[in-house]
């Protein structure tokens, strides 16, 4: 049985990273529906009227279950999020050297993604170590790697930027199936005449496994036993580097579906997990708009 929950989408709230859109704008000319599977499989819903815009920013945590001084990472990434709320997306992706599983002991588990390798083969991090970050993958590609202490200073220059593009999203889940609809919907707030793309992955919090750790306010020392890994890199829903969204010399649309279908491996619980779209700048890798629902 088909349940569509978590309708998530910009509410009406003006702040000074907010600005007022108004539905009609937003709308015209047309919308365009675009479907990267079966709309029979997973028909496209009605969204509703967009009434404000609001800037989100992603926030990269390359981090590995090896690496001592990551918990401390993401006690710092998690006190962001307390105080910037849903306008800071985080996504800890596992990647590099402290993210190898060993051949026995405590971390053995792998969380490792094909998207997260890629990932940190073309920005670096792992060469550099662990933890860094990004944030909304600004700088590339001298400038882009952002240590731990100095993300809280980019995240807030990054919100303090007005968006140039709203996304909302509807997930339908079928339990019975394990199959996640997902459906983003791109506002084009202004013609933008860049080559464009839209990333979709799914994030897994709540997953309980040993962590090496270095850092007493963290937890124990050497080892957490019971450490709560967040936010984590699942699977890219879209291939690794996203699917078109707009091209340069042609004019946006006011807005754009699309609507992708997930079978969730029965190791992921779907309760803690979550879908995260977020649109870039292929020429520069700057991430424009990034959002986050839960599955249920």
């Amino acid at each position: 049985m088909k349940k569509i929950k978590n309708l998530l989408y910009s509410a009406a709230i003006l702040s000074s990273f907010t600005f007022m859109v108004s539905c009609d704008k937003i709308e015209e000319p047309f919308t365009k529906k675009t479907a990267s599977i079966d709309t029979a499989a997973c028909p496209v819903p009605q969204f509703p009227a967009v009434n404000a815009v609001k800037k989100r920013v992603l926030l990269e945590d390359y981090t590995g279950h090896t690496c001592v001084n990551c918990p401390k990472a993401a006690g710092l990434a998690h006190n962001l999020k307390e105080t910037h709320g849903d306008q800071l997306v985080l996504l800890a992706i596992h990647a590099g050297f402290f993210a190898n599983p060993t051949g026995g002991g405590d971390f053995t588990y792998d969380f490792r993604t094909e998207a997260g390798t890629a990932w940190d083969q073309t920005f670096g991090i792992g060469m550099v170590g662990n933890p860094n970050g990004m944030i909304n993958r600004k700088g590339f590609p001298n400038n882009h790697i952002v240590s731990p202490t100095a993300w809280g200073a980019a995240v807030t220059e990054a919100l303090s930027t007005q968006p140039v593009i709203d996304l909302q999203m509807i997930n339908e889940y079928d339990a019975d199936e394990r199959k996640l609809c997902t459906h983003i919907k791109t506002h084009f707030i202004s013609n933008i005449d860049k080559n464009l793309k839209l990333v979709v992955v799914l994030s897994e919090s709540g997953i309980i496994k040993p962590q090496k750790n270095n850092d007493p306010a963290s937890g124990p020392t050497p080892i957490i036993y019971d450490y709560e890994h967040n936010h984590v890199l699942r699977a890219a829903i879209t291939t690794t580097w996203g699917s078109n969204i707009a091209s340069v010399g042609v004019t946006n649309p006011g807005s754009a579906v699309n609507s992708f279908k997930y079978i969730l491996k029965d190791e992921y619980v779907p309760a803690n997990c979550s879908v995260i779209a977020f649109i870039y700048d292929d020429e520069t890798k700057e991430i424009l708009q990034a959002l986050e629902t839960s599955v249920l």
